[in-house]
């Protein structure tokens, strides 16, 4: 292992000795080398690699560390145990599913599954006209458990709030967590929530573990939970020899449950912390570097630190203002197109914008100059619908309790089982204390089911037992080219290709998911074991957005700002940026709120290596009516010298169907808005607000328009104006 390729800073954190460390990597500082090579020079002097943990955030980043280590710690690196806090609770829990109250072979829910479930059990309490919020109640239900509170506990807390849909929230929750339970499950929330039961439960179980790991590293350390947070504590309470990396200054994910005070407290929570500080960066020129760090020091709650580079020169940063968001796109892709000339590949390119909503006009864009481009948080691979009718198989074969994949397997292909015979199975299921499984098994004993229902529901359950009597001696992707074809889904699929154009696609969807399982396993040969199904399924279950971003095609990347970190490219478009859309609320959000867009903003900066573009626009339309806008306070703040080398020249006059005074409407409001307040809303009119509650992010308001209508807005996105 060459020290000599560390700068001095990342050998002092590489080099440090026993107890804490916090290492604060500023971006593009190096921070993965500084992991890896710490963790080959503790290989190298005597500690067992298979007592080393190292947790990350994402699949890819995982995959891509154990590599490292291998390289620089041949025949040893592999030992290491390298995950994501998902994957690394979802192991000990496969080791300890007795004791966490789980089955075996448990499915992991992904979100498209907990909504589904939500959904249900939102029906069944009787708030059918609500299921379009499933998603708010799947995302407070994920939040409680970030937070530790299982049902119970949430219940009880929802009786303190005077905020009506907590009280819902925690009725649904109850419910939702039967099913799961039910159907053998749990969902992300679960594997952090059930390891920090089993950590506090069982103290044998906690001793084993905290004795055992005698070095724990975390990555992206700022990005943590809570109950990420108790799980990392917990398991280095014994050695201390806990190495946490990450920066404060790209602390974007609050709304999803991380803490900036992790990071910034960990030297409260751990005496005598060793402290190294990464500023040399090593992917931006100076400008871009310089202009994002005045934008950064605006924040108050941060460690202090100044990016710095040896690269000499580099491109004067540019902000563009233009007439509307279809001008901001146009005159977008006419810059790529000029760069593209110069010879650069369309792969240098990226365009972040704050919202999903704002890819439409980029899209159409690219679309009208016959650019190729690439959507990234658009629907994954393993969301698309075939792939899920896939996987349900597999799922149902190793987990046959797993009631959410049997109902979806059902219909795929179509077998003729109706909603009225399926309600009559799950009544028999009921009476008789069956799973949903069991109960197809039992067709011939139901009443009132036709004979082509009893003879669907015999072959599917008699197609199910067969491949899980010989599952044991199949290689997964054995075990998923069987599934496919014996159960008719590839035929059905093909037979559609006749009719239906886009079956085809699906077609070739299925095929991929073939390919990926031989892909992995491929992969674990390499390492010198073999994969199962289950495994396999345990991996894919764990995949994130940001795991789906990889290479391929040469074309300009889209992509929302947050799933731009830890990303670079030569060129970077930074998008959107005015006052109500970036920063997002403006005057309607906190001081926290707004310091987290800052860092969403220096996050999107950062990424630029070469070249970086700031555009806004004048006017931009919302709920199909056009508002004025001013630029961000971010572009201000940047202050960058000479960067309106051709301003495009602001309207003096606003339209007439235009607020001349404000950005986007939702702006105006400010955080004075309370009960009693007329507002106006550009779809329902004229209104007053009945109630506020919530705060940040959550904030919303109960309002009575003058219409007759009653809406509950969340403030931070209502493009509400104050009268």
């Amino acid at each position: 292992m060459n020290l000599n390729l560390l700068n001095p800073e990342q050998a002092r954190a590489v080099l440090h000795k026993e107890g804490p460390l916090l290492v604060l990597a500023a971006a593009g500082t190096g921070k993965t080398r500084v992991i890896t090579y710490r963790i080959a020079r503790l290989i190298e002097e005597g500690v067992p690699p298979a007592t080393i943990l190292a947790v990350t955030f994402t699949n890819k980043a995982a995959e891509e560390m154990r590599q490292r280590i291998e390289s620089l710690a041949p025949g040893k690196g592999s030992a290491v145990w390298v995950f994501t806090f998902h994957g690394f609770c979802a192991k000990l829990l496969r080791q300890h599913y007795e004791l966490a109250k789980l089955s075996r072979h448990f499915t992991i829910y992904d979100q498209s599954d907990q909504k589904r479930l939500i959904t249900e059990a939102m029906k069944e309490l009787g708030f059918d006209k609500e299921t379009a919020k499933a998603s708010m109640y799947a995302g407070i239900i994920s939040r409680a458990k970030d937070d530790l509170l299982d049902a119970d506990s949430y219940a009880i807390y929802a009786e303190t709030t005077i905020d009506a849909s907590r009280k819902t929230a925690a009725k649904i929750y109850k419910l939702y967590q039967q099913k799961l339970e039910n159907t053998g499950g749990v969902d992300f929330g679960d594997l952090l929530l059930k390891v920090c039961s089993l950590l506090k439960e069982h103290p044998s179980i906690r001793e084993y573990y905290q004795d055992y790991f005698r070095h724990i590293l975390v990555d992206e350390y700022q990005d943590t939970n809570h109950a990420q947070y108790i799980i990392t504590k917990t398991l280095a309470t014994k050695h201390k020899n806990l190495c946490v990396v990450g920066d404060d200054d790209q602390s974007v994910y609050s709304w999803r449950g991380a803490d900036i005070r992790n990071i910034l407290e960990f030297e409260r929570d751990f005496k005598d912390t060793g402290v190294v500080t990464l500023e040399q960066n090593y992917r931006s020129t100076k400008p871009i570097l310089e202009a994002a760090g005045r934008v950064i020091r605006n924040n108050g709650k941060r460690k202090a630190k100044t990016l710095w580079t040896q690269k000499e020169g580099g491109n004067a940063i540019h902000v563009q203002e233009l007439m509307d968001e279809r001008e901001e796109a146009s005159w977008t892709v006419r810059k790529i197109e000029e760069e593209k000339r110069g010879g650069r590949s369309l792969s240098d390119f990226a365009i972040f914008y704050r919202t999903n909503a704002q890819s439409r006009s980029f899209e159409e864009a690219l679309r009208r100059a016959g650019i190729n481009y690439r959507l990234i948080g658009a629907m994954r691979f393993y969301q698309r619908q075939e792939i899920k009718d896939a996987l349900a198989y597999a799922r149902v074969i190793l987990n046959p309790k797993d009631e959410v994949s049997l109902m979806r397997i059902v219909h795929a292909p179509p077998r003729g089982i109706g909603k009225t015979s399926l309600e009559r199975i799950k009544a028999y299921a009921n009476l008789n204390n069956l799973g949903a499984l069991d109960s197809f098994k039992a067709a011939p004993d139901i009443d009132n089911l036709t004979p082509s229902c009893r003879r669907s529901l015999t072959e599917l359950s008699l197609f199910l037992e067969k491949i899980q009597a010989d599952l044991p001696s199949l290689s997964a992707g054995t075990a998923m080219a069987r599934i496919l074809e014996e159960s008719g889904y590839l035929s059905w699929l093909e037979k559609e290709c006749e009719t239906d154009l886009e079956a085809a696609s699906r077609l070739a969807n299925v095929q991929e998911l073939l390919n990926s399982v031989k892909e992995y396993e491929e992969r674990r040969q390499a390492a010198g074991s073999t994969l199962t199904l289950g495994e396999y399924l345990e991996e894919i279950s764990l995949q994130t957005d940001r795991d789906e971003i990889s290479g391929g095609t040469e074309s300009v990347t889209l992509m929302t700002i947050h799933l731009a970190k830890g990303l670079e490219f030569p060129v970077v478009f930074l998008t959107g940026l005015e006052e109500g859309l970036f920063p997002i609320g403006s005057n309607n959000s906190s001081p926290e709120e707004l310091e987290e867009e800052r860092r969403l903003c220096y996050v999107g900066m950062t990424r630029a290596k070469e070249m970086l573009y700031l555009t806004h626009a004048s006017t931009r339309r919302v709920f199909g009516q056009t508002y004025s806008n001013i630029p961000s306070r971010f572009i201000m703040e940047a202050r960058v010298e000479g960067a309106y080398s051709n301003p495009q020249k602001r309207p003096q006059v606003a339209p007439s169907h235009a607020s001349p005074v404000s950005s986007v409407p939702h702006q105006r409001m400010g955080a004075a808005l309370r009960v009693g307040s007329r507002v106006r809303h550009p779809l329902f009119g004229t209104g007053e607000v009945l109630e506020k509650t919530g705060s940040g992010e959550a904030a919303k308001a109960l309002i009575r328009f003058q219409n007759g209508r009653v809406a509950k807005l969340v403030l931070r996105y209502a493009p509400l104006e104050v009268i």
